[in-house]
């Protein structure tokens, strides 16, 4: 009865562990790695989950990278195909000696070859915040999106709705999302990559980009145990 016990136990806590995903896109960057399992790698960096920052996903953008007429930045992404979509995440971007980094949100289509993005851009005097597609821009400066430091911060949100994306942004987690206007429509055709991406333009300086987590705000990440728990119950099960 007592092994009986402990494997129920076990078996709900994987399912409850599987459900902190299930139809869910967001990671809480907590620990020590990548809590969902849909994450994929384009050009990974050299980066870390809490060592550098506890709580924080941090990335050394390597140099030459850019998001514009082509897309070569590092990018953690996974692939979807849905007509809804709500996400949002926390920067926080460090550099020095270049004129030209980019840190920020996309859903992109490989089919088209195309994107939209919400996009933090340190241009040398000042760092904005911009709206674009590949080679087009929505908004190219952000109103009152300006920030003149060397380590810079921001929230950003992209809400997709069929053809048609809508921007938020503000400067405080307690703040209200401020609304980018006008929305942004584009057709891309799925599955989309979604996610967050950080590169260096030029080919000297040093940037970093740090994410405090991607939240998918249609499908929740759901907070559940440790793994630790899961190591304990296998031992007592195979005790009895």
């Amino acid at each position: 009865m007592k092994k009986q016990l402990f494997i129920f136990a076990l078996v709900s806590f994987l399912i409850v562990q599987a459900s902190a995903f299930a139809g869910s896109l967001g990671d809480p960057f907590d620990g020590n790695g990548l809590k969902n399992p849909n994450w994929k790698w384009q050009n990974e960096p050299k980066w870390d989950i809490g060592n550098t920052n506890k709580g924080w996903l941090h990335i050394n953008s390597a140099n030459g990278q850019n998001l514009w007429d082509v897309d070569t930045v590092a990018k953690l992404y996974q692939l979807i195909d849905s007509d809804k979509i709500d996400i949002s995440t926390h920067i926080i971007m460090e550099f020095a000696g270049t004129n030209s980094c980019i840190s920020g949100l996309v859903i992109k289509s490989p089919t088209d070859a195309n994107w939209t993005t919400m996009k933090f851009w340190n241009r040398g005097a000042d760092t904005i915040l911009q709206w674009q597609h590949k080679q087009a821009e929505v908004v190219g400066n952000v109103p009152n999106s300006g920030q003149v430091e060397d380590k810079v911060e921001v929230f950003i949100r992209i809400a997709k709705n069929g053809d048609e994306y809508t921007g938020y942004w503000k400067k405080a987690e307690a703040d209200k999302w401020i609304e980018v206007t006008p929305h942004a429509n584009k057709k891309l055709t799925p599955p989309l990559e979604i996610g967050i991406f950080a590169g260096n333009c030029e080919g000297g300086g040093t940037m970093t980009a740090q994410f405090e987590y991607f939240n998918d705000l249609i499908a929740p990440y759901v907070a559940v145990e440790s793994l630790g728990k899961c190591a304990v119950t296998w031992a007592s099960i195979k005790y009895y």
